[in-house]
């Protein structure tokens, strides 16, 4: 089983004012070094009967960790922290051999404010399974002395491995020839009330075995702390309520109220008297036992609050709530334990506010934070800044829509005639227009125009919004226009009787008067058909593919024409065709 004993002779603290702190600054290593500390070694063997420390010499096996180094590398089936509640702590001691002791030591003058000084350690101890006896096993303890070398009451810590090894404080874990006994972080206290402006004397050893097989380790962290009772809050909460805590570290805790844990929360009256006895973890002699005391006496408390605070959020003080810019003076009273004056110094900070007024076209959308707009309205964001205030944000949003068609965009034209060209607008809006190219138009910039083109032409009508420049639209009208003169002859017809294409027929305009005569040569240049004033508009007046009352052959025949036009001039003109069946 585990061992803990309070030795009957005890070894003397070396000490030395080179390796000493006067306030406990650097008590629980936060300088990240052992400034204040000495450390020293020495062999570790037994005499048959007791474990046997060799002379110190300077220097320890030990090092320096911090809380971002995790955990404890040979520790596998628990995770031990290196450091416990703090940023730095010491690993004290050889993880690899025994033969050795490592210790470590520090001293302080005791004020009011360092009475109690707190401790906390986590031990590796390596057992083997039936070879050692317990005096030849590994070990560690806490010893603190006064500045005359006495050993304080009440102070020693000490734990040696014994047969057959691990006991209930104790966890174990297999390892080559044996196990590691081990115990998670511990903390221990000792009260220094006593010795107020005397200097005390703390040693720290971790030793493995006596035979140099089985190592011993142990981390380890301090602080010095007032021996008091601390109340969580100057006055009670709204309900009446304080708690009331002990120092940490004590192995039993007895308050008056019944209650045996480190803190206790209580509805207390004016001149209550609170006290609590606390038993230190190294041993169960109620001479050891320590009380501490707190009476509760009326208080005035005077609090000033300087707060800054965004435009719709709040300070409650009281269970009031405060929004806007002032000094306010809140009394407070607390079942008449505590008065309380608060002074409410706040400053109310206005959000930053913007307005935009936005035109986008169609098709298009405004972003705003994560959300986005496609349609007409007025919108109202809220932005978060880091570190500020937020930002509303409205936007008056217009959407432009430009949407546009022909009422006929493909013309077939003579010369002369005219085309009338008419937009369409499929949206709502101020819009200009403009025609390109300005040619042969009644009204370039016109929504509709009558057009004359005296030659074939593509006309592009351009609509710009004049509410938004950059939306728009555009539309295409193709024009053919053919020469007024020109007759059309087909090339080739088939006088079938079938009712279709049944007469060789001059197609002619309307500047065409007649076609003043119409002769039909076969190919030996015989002339087979000759008709005079024939009507532009009659296709019956034609050739109907006969000669001389019989169907002619199939083949290629020629033509000569003479037209007259409205204005009595007269075009000739001539070409050839083939009649088929």
């Amino acid at each position: 089983m585990n061992k803990f004993s309070l030795p009957l002779c005890f070894l003397l603290c070396f000490h030395s004012l080179i390796f000493s702190q006067t306030d406990c600054s650097n008590i629980g290593f936060e300088l990240g070094n052992i400034s204040g500390w000495s450390l020293s070694r020495g062999t570790l063997t037994d005499d048959g009967t007791k474990t046997v420390y060799g002379t110190e010499v300077s220097g320890a096996d030990h090092k320096i960790v911090n809380i971002s180094e995790g955990y404890d590398a040979k520790i596998t089936q628990d995770k031990i922290s290196v450091v416990s509640g703090s940023n730095y702590a010491i690993r004290l001691g050889s993880d690899t051999e025994g033969g050795s002791y490592h210790r470590l030591k520090t001293s302080f003058n005791v004020t009011a404010d360092n009475a109690l000084f707190q401790y906390k350690f986590a031990v590796m101890l390596a057992n083997d399974r039936q070879g050692h006896t317990d005096f030849q096993k590994p070990g560690f303890n806490i010893q603190i002395t006064d500045q005359n070398g006495n050993q304080l009451a009440c102070s020693y810590f000490d734990v040696q491995l014994s047969t057959p090894g691990s006991t209930a404080t104790f966890k174990s874990q297999t390892y080559t020839n044996g196990t590691i006994e081990y115990k998670d972080w511990t903390t221990g206290a000792i009260n220094l009330s006593n010795y107020i402006g005397q200097r005390i004397n703390i040693q720290v050893t971790a030793h493995g075995c006596t035979k140099r097989t089985h190592f011993g380790y142990a981390y380890f962290d301090a602080q010095c702390l007032k021996a008091e009772i601390k109340a969580n809050a100057v006055c009670p909460d709204e309900n009446g309520f304080m708690t009331f805590s002990a120092p940490d570290g004590f192995a039993q805790y007895t308050w008056n109220t019944g209650a045996t844990t480190s803190s206790i929360t209580v509805k207390p009256t004016l001149g209550d008297k609170l006290w609590v006895k606390v038993l230190p973890l190294a041993s169960l002699d109620k001479t050891c036992e320590l009380q501490l005391k707190y009476e509760l006496k009326y208080q005035h408390v005077y609090n000033t609050i300087d707060s800054t605070i965004c435009e719709g959020e709040s300070v409650t003080v009281d269970s009031k709530k405060y929004k806007t810019t002032g000094i306010y003076t809140i009394n407070i009273s607390r079942q008449g334990i505590c008065d309380s004056t608060i002074t409410l110094k706040l400053q109310v900070t206005a959000l930053t506010r913007y307005s935009n007024v936005v035109s986008l076209c169609s098709g298009k959308t405004l972003s705003v934070g994560s959300k986005t707009y496609n349609s007409t309205g007025i919108y109202v964001d809220t932005l978060q800044r880091a570190g500020k205030c937020d930002s509303i944000v409205t936007n008056y949003l217009t959407i432009v829509d430009v949407d546009i068609s022909l009422e006929q965009s493909d013309f077939n034209l003579v010369t002369g005639d005219k085309a009338f060209l008419k937009t369409i607008a499929h949206s709502t809006g101020n819009y200009q227009y403009t025609w390109v190219p300005p040619i042969d138009l009644a009204c370039a910039t016109c929504s509709e125009t009558w057009v004359t083109p005296s030659q074939s032409r593509q006309y592009k009508v351009y609509v710009v919004s004049q509410d938004n420049t950059s939306c728009r639209d555009t539309g295409t009208v193709n024009i053919a226009v053919r020469r007024c003169d020109i007759v059309i002859l087909p090339n080739a017809f088939s006088p079938n009787l079938d009712n279709h294409n049944d007469y060789y027929f001059a197609y002619a305009s309307g500047c065409v008067k007649q076609i003043k005569s119409m002769k039909i040569y076969n190919r030996w240049g015989e002339l087979i058909f000759w008709k005079e004033n024939l009507s532009p508009t009659d296709q019956t007046s034609g050739w109907d593919g006969t000669y001389k009352g019989v169907l002619a052959e199939v083949g290629s025949y020629a033509y000569q024409l003479e037209v007259e036009l409205n204005n009595g001039l007269i075009n000739n003109q001539s070409g050839a065709f083939v009649l088929m069946r």
